[in-house]
C-alpha cells in the first residue's frame, strides 16, 4: 500500500458516503452479502469469551486470546477466513463504543484493538443509519453515519502498523471505499494479496465494490472474476466466488426486471455454492416474470433436495392452490411448512378451517391454527381470530 492510496482513502469517503446514502432495502435478501462469516458454530465459544471479556473490561485476557490468533495467522497456521471469524463478534457489539475506546487506550499499539474497533464503528454507522431510502433518513442520521465511517477508516489505516498481515484491515478498508466506482479499493485489495495471496475476503469485498450498484460494470466483474479463476485461491474458494458472481448478476437483473435472467443466475449460483436460498430465490425470480412452470421446478427440486427448507412449501403450495387449482396438493405443502412452524402457512390452514376453503369447516382447528401464527404476531392471524370469534357468536345466536 503506497502513501498515496493510504492519503486517499479520507479523500475517496466524501462521494463514497454520497453513494452510501441512497443505499435503499430490496424486496429479497442480498443472498452474497460480502460479510458472511464461517465458523459459526466453532467458535461460539470463543466468541461469548471474548463478548465477556469486552464487557468486564478484561482487555489483557482480550489481547492475550487475540494475539494468539494473530500469531497463528502470522505463521501461517489458521486461514484468512479462520482469523476473520475471530473478530466477527465485534460487529454485533453495539452499545459498547467506551469499552473498545478503553481497550484502545490501555493497548495503543494493539493491531487487535483497532481492528475491533473499527469493525464496531462500522456496525455502529449503520445502525444510526438505518436502511431507509435517503429522502427518509434525517440529516442526523447521516451526519453520525459519515462521522463513524470517517472513524472506522482511521481505525483501520492506524492497525495496518501495527501487525505484519493485516489483511482483515485492508478487507475492511475495500468495504469502506466501496461506492459509485472510485477505485481506492483496488490499491487494498493488492496489498491484501501481496501478504495472503490465498485470502478469499478481499476478492470477495472487491467483488461486491465492483457490481453495477456501487458504480463497476458487468464486465469489470467479468475480468475480475476470471483473473481470480488463474489465482492461488483453493478450488474452494474459487467456486464460492463463482457463486457470488452469479448472485450478484442475478440481484442486478432483479433491478432491472430482467427477471427470467434472474432466475438463471440464481440457479447458477446454487450449482456452485448449494445453497437453499438461491434456489429459492431462483423460483422467486421466475415467478416475478410470470413463468410459474419454471418456477414451479426450481420450488420442486428444492424441497427435494432441502426438505426442510420451509418457504419451498409455501411457494409450491401457493402454486398448487393458485396455478393449477390443485387444493388437495396445496393443503399438504402448507401443513408442512405449518409443521415447521411458519406464520404464514398456520394464518392460511387457519383460515381455510374457518371458512371450510377444501378441508370441512372445523372452528377448534382453526383456531388452534390461528392461535399459533397469532404467537407469532401475525397480523392476519390476529384479524382472523377476531373473526373467528365473531362466526362462532353469529353461530350461537341462530
Amino acid at each position: 500500500m503506497t502513501t498515496a492510496d493510504n492519503k486517499s482513502l479520507l479523500g475517496l469517503l466524501r462521494p463514497l458516503v454520497l453513494g452510501l446514502a441512497v443505499l435503499v432495502s430490496f424486496p429479497f435478501p442480498a443472498l452474497a452479502d460480502p460479510g458472511d462469516e464461517p465458523g459459526e458454530d466453532a467458535n461460539t465459544k470463543a466468541k461469548d469469551d471474548a463478548n465477556v471479556s469486552l464487557l468486564s473490561g478484561a482487555y489483557a485476557e482480550l489481547e492475550s486470546q487475540y494475539n494468539r490468533y494473530l500469531d497463528l495467522y502470522a505463521a501461517r497456521r489458521i486461514s484468512e477466513e479462520e482469523l476473520a471469524s475471530r473478530f466477527e463478534v465485534f460487529d454485533k457489539s453495539l452499545g459498547l463504543e467506551s469499552r473498545f475506546d478503553e481497550w484502545v487506550r490501555a493497548y495503543p499499539e494493539s493491531y487487535s484493538a483497532r481492528l475491533a474497533r473499527g469493525i464496531h464503528r462500522v456496525s455502529a454507522a449503520w445502525s444510526k443509519r438505518g436502511s431507509n431510502f435517503a429522502r427518509e433518513t434525517t440529516d442526523e442520521q447521516l451526519r453520525g453515519f459519515m462521522e463513524l465511517l470517517k472513524l472506522a477508516a482511521s481505525d483501520f489505516q492506524a492497525s495496518i502498523a501495527l501487525y505484519s498481515r493485516p489483511v482483515e484491515s485492508y478487507r475492511h478498508l475495500i468495504k469502506i471505499s466501496m461506492g459509485l466506482g472510485f477505485g481506492g479499493g483496488r490499491g487494498f485489495l493488492d496489498a491484501a494479496l501481496k501478504l495472503d495471496p490465498e485470502a478469499y475476503y478481499p476478492r470477495d469485498a472487491y467483488l461486491y465494490a465492483i457490481t453495477p450498484r456501487w458504480g463497476g460494470s458487468i464486465r469489470q466483474m467479468e475480468v475480475f472474476v476470471e483473473e481470480c479463476r488463474r489465482s492461488a485461491l483453493s478450488d474452494k474458494n474459487k467456486s464460492r466466488l463463482e457463486g457470488k458472481h452469479h448472485s450478484y448478476l442475478a440481484q442486478q437483473a432483479w433491478w432491472d426486471k430482467e427477471f427470467i435472467t434472474a432466475s438463471e443466475h440464481y440457479l447458477k449460483a446454487y450449482r456452485f455454492h448449494n445453497e437453499a436460498k438461491s434456489l429459492y430465490w431462483s423460483g422467486r425470480a421466475a415467478m416475478e416474470g410470470s413463468s410459474k412452470d419454471l418456477a414451479f421446478e426450481r420450488f420442486d427440486e428444492l424441497i427435494r433436495v432441502h426438505p426442510k427448507y420451509e418457504d419451498g412449501y409455501i411457494q409450491r403450495g401457493f402454486l398448487y392452490e393458485t396455478h393449477f387449482k390443485n387444493d388437495e396438493k396445496a393443503f399438504k405443502d402448507y401443513l408442512v411448512a405449518a409443521d415447521f412452524g411458519n406464520s404464514w402457512a398456520q394464518n392460511k390452514l387457519g383460515w381455510w378451517y374457518m371458512t371450510g376453503k377444501y378441508v370441512p369447516r372445523d372452528f377448534d382447528r382453526a383456531e388452534l391454527y390461528l392461535r399459533r401464527a397469532a404467537a407469532q404476531n401475525n397480523k392476519s392471524a390476529i384479524t382472523n381470530l377476531k373473526n373467528l370469534d365473531k362466526l362462532r357468536k353469529k353461530g350461537e345466536n341462530n
